[in-house]
């Protein structure tokens, strides 16, 4: 943009500030282009040149919401034959939802033929350029069934249509599918609710001028566009109704858009669709007016309400009034957007260009792994991690330490089980003149001991491989986020942290094995709780007995169970000497269980801890400085972190420019 241009746009810019308003335009009899151009040129061009602006500079991409004409309708309601006569081009027209996909119409006026311009972009096609007005339907038709398919299919993918050309009105329009609610062709059954929301997308920002096409013949009452419309314009200040087909039902036309039953805040225009008839948009133009001037029920309807070119002041001037009063508001809203880039492009890493900056921030991003690390294993500090639950380790670890707690607990013989005290009775039954007649025998002992080691070794493996694969999965989330810029860092980190998380699973299964051997050889407890937890199930049987319950309840350790007493608890013979020995064995692995239960996790917590905070800390600082010469590769930055930081240059650069425009600091 030149210097003297870019004064006259922020000159533009600040007239329309202050302009209070532009002067209304009298109504039209005939169609006279050149006065139609002249009538808006000089006030409000000047404004649409500013929307043109932002709009080209991609401001909707902030989610800055810029006023334009959303065109809506009942399907078949004559939407595109407004729009045709409006633009003075043919649209794509046929049976059913003609248009699938949003279309925006940028209709933008010149001074001659030789500045005209046909550009469409969709999709990944950008500035395509159109030779001629009469291949526009076929572009339209194509570029559609590429974005939704050639059958009738919809989809919220616009297609952006800038014409240029002489005498046509500065207007942005979006025409949307025709409201349907029975499926034709292959559609899908909801396609009702597809256009709705596709409608509702583009007319609830309050910036939005909504165009509703009403059909003449029709009650305006039932009409589904009206109902939508009024869902966000309830009182109509920012809907202005198009009356349709009126050459179809003019009869009593004038007292439905004299006595605005439906409340259209911005008024009703009545205009004559063209028809097969019609030998050129021109002709229908004119068919229009003579219409208008000569049917005895539409003449009466006051001129201001009548004809295409009234629709297009209207519609300039409306729009013109929305942008003037939004741009303020548009203003601060693009001041939001370039400080909430310059944000993103601050955490965005920086490039790389030397060998001492890549050793300050290798150090420097060290440390930020250390200090998370610590933070998250060694302190169960997850204030840099809130809302990501997955890195809150100490928590996680707790959890599987609990249940592995309960699963030692639910293992091993039941009180409650008569097959488990037959059992017992047949070792002591093969075990005989190990030790006198009075005497429980010790071999039985152990080996009741051994079988309940054996029925808990495989939960205590299970317990080791879950934990060490949940710790390995923190640290590498945790390198992840801090290597995120420079892939090659992290994977070298990745491997190393599997690497040494590895060789401290591998002692710390030596470690299980030994405490399990450990139990499995020795039968040793100085704890209180072994004799109480005999003592407190014989008082209960012997309380029940006394009692003639049938029925008792015992706990030992974690587990409750429930018994018959005659079925459960034998009194006589070696069947008693079985309950014994079952109720000591129940009692000593209530002890090794606790034993297990905290020895093991307490084992864990260390190794993990000493291996994550120093181990893996020394090993990734030894090995990036083995040869420095490498350590530039490491640093190289992943290519989407690069076209990133490109991205938001570029979007920073634009809102940077438009902020200038606007006539603000950017360094504000």
């Amino acid at each position: 943009m030149s210097k003297q241009s870019e004064l006259t746009m922020n000159d533009s810019i600040n007239n329309m500030l202050v302009v209070s308003s532009v002067s209304n335009v009298n109504p039209i009899e005939s169609y006279d282009p050149e006065a139609l151009r002249n009538s808006f040129h000089s006030e409000i061009r000047p404004i649409l040149d500013v929307l043109d602006k932002l709009r080209t500079q991609g401001i909707t991409e902030e989610n800055v919401n810029i006023p334009m004409i959303v065109v809506v309708g009942d399907q078949s309601s004559g939407k595109s034959s407004v729009l045709e006569l409006l633009a003075g081009i043919t649209l794509p027209r046929g049976q059913g939802i003609a248009t699938r996909v949003p279309l925006i119409l940028r209709l933008q006026s010149c001074l001659s033929e030789q500045d005209s311009i046909i550009l469409m972009e969709y999709g990944s096609v950008k500035e395509m350029r159109i030779n001629s007005e009469e291949d526009i339907e076929a572009a339209i038709n194509a570029a559609t069934d590429d974005l939704a398919g050639s059958n009738k299919n919809i989809r919220d993918t616009p297609i952006l249509l800038h014409i240029r050309k002489p005498y046509a009105p500065d207007v942005t329009m979006v025409d949307l599918p025709g409201i349907t609610r029975v499926p034709i062709h292959g559609q899908p059954e909801n396609i009702y609710e597809q256009v709705r929301d596709m409608i509702m997308h583009y007319i609830k920002p309050e910036e939005s001028i909504i165009l509703n096409v009403l059909p003449a013949e029709v009650d305006f009452s039932t009409c589904e566009s009206i109902r939508l419309s009024q869902t966000v314009d309830k009182k109509g200040v920012r809907t202005l109704a198009v009356v349709t087909k009126v050459d179809k039902a003019p009869e009593g036309l004038f007292e439905k858009v004299t006595s605005d039953a439906v409340s259209i805040g911005l008024g009703y225009v009545c205009v004559r669709n063209r028809t097969p008839a019609d030998d050129s948009i021109a002709v229908a133009r004119c068919r229009e007016l003579e219409l208008f001037n000569d049917h005895p029920d539409l003449r009466n309807i006051d001129r201001s309400m009548v004809g295409i070119p009234t629709l297009a002041r209207r519609l300039v001037k409306i729009q013109s009034d929305m942008v003037r009063g939004c741009l303020p508001r548009i203003r601060d809203q693009i001041h939001e957007a370039l400080q909430k880039r310059r944000q993103e492009m601050s955490n965005v890493p920086r490039s790389i260009d030397s060998v001492n900056e890549a050793v300050a921030v290798f150090l420097r991003l060290q440390n930020e792994m250390l200090n998370m690390l610590t933070q998250v294993v060694r302190d169960g500090d997850f204030s840099l991690v809130p809302d990501d639950c997955t890195l809150h380790y100490t928590a996680r670890l707790h959890e599987e330490f609990t249940k592995f707690a309960e699963d030692l607990g639910k293992s091993g013989l039941r009180l409650s089980q008569p097959s488990q005290t037959d059992e017992i009775r047949q070792m002591f039954s093969e075990h005989q003149g190990v030790a006198l007649p009075d005497f429980l025998p010790h071999t039985v002992l152990h080996q009741l001991v051994k079988k309940q080691i054996d029925s808990i070794t495989q939960t205590c493996i299970f317990l080791v491989d879950r934990v060490f694969k949940y710790a390995a999965e923190v640290v590498l989330h945790v390198q992840s986020l801090i290597f995120e810029a420079y892939p090659h860092l992290r994977d070298r980190h990745h491997k190393l942290a599997i690497q040494v998380l590895n060789e401290t699973k591998t002692t710390t299964v030596e470690f299980v094995e030994r405490m399990l051997a450990k139990e499995r050889t020795v039968i040793f407890t100085t704890n209180a709780s072994y004799l109480d937890t005999i003592a407190k199930i014989n008082s209960a049987v012997e309380t029940a007995r006394r009692s003639n319950q049938a029925y008792i309840e015992l706990e030992v350790g974690r587990i409750r169970e429930g018994m018959f007493l005659n079925e459960a608890v034998p009194t006589t013979g070696w069947y008693r000497e079985a309950w014994e020995m079952k109720v000591r064995i129940a009692a000593y692995s209530k002890i090794m269980q606790e034993r297990l239960a905290d020895e093991i996790p307490l084992e864990f917590r260390n190794a993990l801890q000493r291996t994550i905070v120093n181990r893996l800390q020394e090993l990734t600082m030894m090995q990036a400085f083995s040869s420095p010469e490498e350590l530039g590769t490491l640093m190289q930055q992943d290519s989407k972190i690069i076209s990133r930081r490109v991205r938001l240059q570029q979007r920073i650069d634009t809102l940077k420019s438009l902020m200038l425009v606007s006539g603000t600091n950017v360094e504000e």
